[in-house]
């Protein structure tokens, strides 16, 4: 493994953290896992619709990936630290390769319902939960000082950056082959990051440093620290601000496409990547932004400037004017999580 970054004066570049060999390794192999997984998020978004035109199955479709985040994430916090991280990874990766591989087979045999594809979805959803907390734990371990903040908006980037190539790929492929094809890449996908995490070794330090206790001394532990950490209350307040309303575009994005704008397959691809195109390109400003704002003024401009986009959607249902705002709000949406995260990691 490459040596960690040490700290130093001035702030770092956007692609800073890029130096890291360890860190560009999991960073491009975690790319092409979103790549695919973005491919199958949009297939899985169009086959809901063509499966049912009830809106309320489209909205739980979503509900099914995201559910798992709010129910089961701190636990998966608890036993991020409790086990080995790297080897925790591992078994994630290969339960949502698992998923996956189910779904390709359902699709190719054609035995792919509405109810089978929520449930499979929710399976998914839990893996990345189970996942999440582990993975935003190893990045400061591969990275620190001045580089922590770049590296969390790359690593944000990255996940948008597939979010604008995954969904044109994948409504190509759907066509031309069926939607079998993108959760069968997909599932291959997962082998990229197994391998990264193969690779990587944790340092001596972060594995003494881990604490390993049981759960409900975990458990408690958690909540104690926050009740008593004002800072993280006013982030966590924020946040409820923010996301709570602001996914409800994200979540009506199939109905909006194929139902309200008439969109087929290509151009409702290009809708879902110009969210991933905005990100990226928020991710690249954001050090400037930050450096001429300071992060909390950052997000207080990213929370208005994604609802101001969010009512235009809603007041011009036009394919150009939606497309832009939605970028816009991809913009918004990674400048906000890459401060809120490092904020978090920092206390």
């Amino acid at each position: 493994m490459s040596p960690r970054t040490p700290g130093v004066g001035r702030p770092a570049s956007a692609f800073a953290p890029f130096a890291n060999r360890s860190f560009a390794l999991l960073w491009t192999a975690n790319v092409l896992s979103n790549t695919g997984g973005w491919m199958a998020t949009t297939g899985a978004a169009w086959e809901m619709t063509s499966l049912t035109q009830e809106p309320i199955f489209v909205a739980l479709l979503s509900a099914a990936g995201t559910l798992p985040m709010f129910l089961f994430c701190f636990f998966a916090g608890v036993l991020a630290d409790r086990f080995d991280r790297r080897r925790y990874i591992i078994v994630c990766q290969v339960w949502m390769m698992a998923v996956a591989a189910a779904l390709a087979v359902l699709a190719f045999l054609g035995r792919l319902d509405h109810w089978s594809l929520l449930g499979l979805s929710f399976c998914m959803g839990l893996g990345n939960a189970m996942n999440a907390p582990a993975w935003h734990a190893v990045v400061p371990e591969i990275v620190s000082g001045p580089h922590l903040r770049p590296a969390i908006a790359l690593n944000s980037a990255g996940f948008n950056l597939a979010r604008t190539v995954g969904p044109v790929v994948g409504q190509v492929l759907l066509s031309l082959v069926g939607v079998f094809m993108l959760f069968a890449v997909n599932a291959a996908t997962y082998v990229g990051v197994i391998f990264a995490m193969l690779r990587w070794r944790r340092p001596a330090e972060a594995k003494a440093a881990q604490r390993r206790e049981g759960l409900l001394e975990a458990a408690r532990s958690g909540i104690a620290f926050v009740r008593g950490s004002g800072e993280l209350k006013a982030i966590f307040a924020r946040g409820l601000c923010f996301f709570v309303p602001g996914i409800a575009v994200g979540t009506l994005l199939p109905v909006i496409g194929r139902f309200e704008l008439g969109l087929d397959e290509f151009a409702f691809g290009i809708l879902y990547a110009v969210f991933g195109a905005g990100a990226v390109a928020g991710a690249i400003l954001m050090p400037t932004l930050n450096r001429l704002l300071g992060p909390d003024r950052a997000n207080i401009w990213a929370m208005g400037i994604h609802t101001a986009a969010t009512l235009v959607i809603a007041l011009v249902l036009t394919p150009l004017v939606v497309g832009a705002c939605v970028a816009l709000s991809g913009a918004c949406w990674i400048t906000f999580i890459a401060n809120n995260g490092t904020a978090v990691q920092t206390i």
